[in-house]
């Protein structure tokens, strides 16, 4: 009799703990929308560079920024408050992304290689 009711404690204390064990939860993927915006103001930032010192050279980079955004399956009002945050960001450029010398050049270039890589 003792045998068989430690027997139950055993049983039930086991069914208790693995009960209590919190169940795994699969990893959430970002928001592409989220990902967009902070990449917009990023890229932003470059692109007043490109404006200032290389005309319309900026033109390429924010046409396949969007261009790739749309391919994530961002809706035409979300790829419409990330094209205006990529021009307002502008504004917000470094000094030396301003810079309009050679070396500006280099920095500008492997920002935006660098940023291709993650659209």
């Amino acid at each position: 009799m003792i045998a068989s009711r430690i027997g139950f404690i055993a049983i039930t204390v086991s069914f208790g703990a693995f009960a209590q064990e919190p169940t795994p939860t699969p990893q959430l993927a970002e928001d592409p929308y989220a990902v967009a915006q902070e990449q917009a103001l990023a890229l932003g930032r470059v692109l007043g560079g490109m404006r200032r010192c290389e005309g319309d050279a900026w033109q390429a980079p924010f046409h396949e920024f969007m261009a790739a955004k749309r391919r994530r399956g961002l809706a035409d009002a979300q790829t419409a408050v990330i094209a205006a945050l990529v021009g307002a960001a502008e504004s917000q450029a470094e000094p030396e992304m301003l810079e309009c010398s050679a070396e500006g050049l280099s920095r500008r270039s492997v920002a935006i290689q660098a940023m291709r890589a993650e659209w």
